[in-house]
């Protein structure tokens, strides 16, 4: 039966007809709902495809294994296992290491050979010119001075290295490349410390003996191919007996020679190396107290003239743009003028038993 028109000639809707309308018209919940469900449905395809939201690197990422990520650790590089030689100069002899817990530790071999003279720079004997030797110390601490100084400095320098910043076997690698010999800076007390503080891993007069061995095996677990230790600051402790002849006793046990930067007027590590029969060498003239172009040169004038008056002289200086500059340019035309630039080696030598090139600590 065909219904009724209604009184505005409108029919009434059937419930098909109004099924219809809302598929064709859907209410604003529903389109809500709909859009909510692809929201998420969305998220969660972008995480499963192209990366956590919590993470500050988006894009796709897959989860490694622990060895896959190994691959790419570039914080120890280096291996210890094998010998490992850059241009002729050896960096690395598993006969002179030891492992330890803090690193590996330079130790003499079996067969009496030592890092001292293992990763030294041969000097010619029969070479009968004044020798000097400079050493520049703060290598490590500003990247572009570092550079600078390895591109510039002729082999013969020796360069001291702070153990505090990351990457310094990077460093020692190149300077050992280009034939530099290289030591350790170990910090130590000074007189204003704690106003002076020479860091957390510094050897202190009131630490026990035990205590400062173990700062000192962290210094020298920084990295390997060195030829021996300076120090680091250390007016304090380097005037203190007890304390430096510990030092100093496990540095002749280990192989290592001992360089006194002669900045302690009263240091006594000249009397500790002979009562520990250490090889020691010390400096005997900072070159760039004032870091003028005139002062430095007057400086290594007065190098030349005590290595003519004693047969050696040892210059100390830091990883200053001037100083390298200068260092670089005088020694150009040193052997012209009838000196032999050395490497510190070439002077270290064990108080009583041979004649040392460590007497005194003047101009400082």
């Amino acid at each position: 039966m065909t219904p009724e028109p209604s009184s505005d000639g409108a029919a009434e809707a059937s419930p098909l007809s109004s099924k219809r309308n809302w598929l064709r018209r859907p209410p604003p919940l529903a389109i809500g709902f709909f859009v909510l469900f692809a929201s998420v449905a969305g998220t969660i395809i972008a995480v499963n495809f192209f990366g956590s939201p919590s993470r500050s690197d988006p894009g796709t990422w897959l989860e490694l294994a622990p060895l896959a990520r190994a691959a790419s650790d570039k914080t120890n590089p280096v291996s210890f296992l094998n010998a490992r030689s850059l241009a002729g100069h050896l960096v690395t002899d598993p006969a002179l290491i030891e492992d330890s817990p803090v690193g590996p530790l330079p130790v003499q071999a079996a067969n009496g050979r030592m890092p001292m003279t293992a990763y030294a720079l041969p000097v010619d004997p029969n070479d009968k010119h004044p020798r000097i030797a400079i050493v520049i110390s703060g290598l490590n601490v500003s990247a572009s001075n570092t550079k600078l100084a390895l591109l510039n400095l002729p082999q013969e320098v020796t360069l001291g290295f702070s153990p505090f910043a990351s990457g310094a076997q990077a460093y020692v690698d190149r300077a050992r490349e280009a034939g530099h010999e290289v030591l350790v800076e170990v910090p130590m007390e000074p007189f204003d410390f704690p106003e002076s503080d020479p860091g957390p891993h510094a050897l202190l007069v009131a630490a026990s003996a035990e205590e400062n061995l173990r700062r000192l095996n962290w210094s020298m677990s920084r990295f390997t191919g060195y030829v021996g230790l300076t120090n680091l600051l250390g007016g304090r402790f380097m005037g203190e007996q007890g304390a430096i002849e510990s030092v100093l006793s496990e540095t002749a046990r280990r192989g290592l020679l001992f360089f006194d930067d002669g900045g302690n007027p009263s240091s006594i590590a000249l009397t500790g190396a002979r009562h520990v029969k250490a090889s020691i060498a010390t400096g005997r003239l900072v070159l760039d107290a004032i870091q003028t172009r005139e002062a430095i040169d007057g400086k290594l004038a007065d190098l030349e003239a005590e290595a003519k008056r004693n047969g050696f002289a040892v210059g100390v200086g830091s990883v200053y743009p001037i100083t390298i500059a200068r260092v670089a340019e005088w020694a150009q035309s040193a052997a012209t003028r009838g000196f032999e630039l050395v490497p510190i080696s070439a002077l270290a030598a064990t108080p009583g038993q041979q004649e040392t090139a460590t007497a005194g600590s003047a101009n400082r």
